[in-house]
Order: C-alpha cells, then structure tokens, then sequence
C-alpha cells in the first residue's frame, strides 16, 4: 500500500511541471466576450499574416474594418489582433480568413488605428456573446471546429 502511494505521489510529481499550466481554468470564449469592453464591434477581415506555416492558427496577426458598433465609442481606421499560442493550453481561436465578419471587443477606446484585447468569429459571438442573443454558458461543442 505504501509502495502504490510512492509510486503515486512520484508520478505526479514528475508529471506536475507539465500540466501546470492547464491546472488553472482558463476562461473559455463565451466567459471573455461576456466581460465588459469599452467598445463591441462587428469587423470585416481585411488581412491576415501567419507566422507559423506548420500550424497558421497557432500565430497569427489579423487586422478587422469595423462594419458597425454593437456597444460603446464609434471606432475609425484598422484595428489588429496579435494571437500566440504559447502555453500547454492555449485558448481556442480559428484563423481568420479575409472577409470574414468578426466582432472585436476593446477595453479601450481606440477611435483610430489600434490593438484588439480579444476576437472571435460573428458566428461564435452569436451563440456566445449575451450581446447578440448568446449564452455564455453555452456548449463549446456546438461551435464551429477550428482551421488550419
């Protein structure tokens, strides 16, 4: 017994270092469109960069042209997403594809040329967002499988 309880407690201190980062919950796409932003926006893709051929949707940078505001400031000029997947458990994001329809949501008030906080496709907004008729708390499953 004591035997069964050593080899438990040395496998999961080896194995510890590498789950670590997947230890703490890491809010899913429907917690973090739920938050409060300075400015919600439906954008149209206009250009998408990889960094990472091998996997495109691993790295990736993506500037939006904002169609409409859905809440908040009026925003103007280009908008960029910077994504890098560095962790064990990196958050879901697909890779845009020009002249998608996108919402941006901002924690600041860019009025001009600026960074995006965080992205998702108009698709997962809808079934996510509370802004566009989504639950927050809705089935990850039922959204679209990730690209690339």
């Amino acid at each position: 017994m004591i035997r069964s309880a050593l080899i438990a407690a040395a496998v999961f201190a080896f194995a510890a270092p590498a789950a670590q980062a997947c230890m703490r919950p890491i809010d899913g796409p429907g917690e973090r469109m739920a938050r409060d932003y300075v400015t919600v926006a439906v954008a149209t893709v206009v250009a998408v960069e990889t960094q990472a051929p091998e996997r495109p949707n691993r790295a990736f940078t993506a500037d939006f042209r904002v169609d409409r505001v859905v809440e908040g400031h009026p925003q103007g000029g280009r908008l960029r997403l910077w994504h890098e997947e560095r962790t064990e458990c990196p958050r879901v994001l697909p890779l845009p594809v020009e002249g998608e329809a996108w919402v941006v949501y901002l924690e600041w008030d860019a009025r001009g040329d600026g960074p995006v906080t965080e992205a998702w496709p108009l698709s997962w907004a809808r079934r996510l967002d509370p802004r566009f008729g989504g639950h927050a708390d809705a089935d990850m499953r039922d959204l679209e499988p990730p690209r690339g």
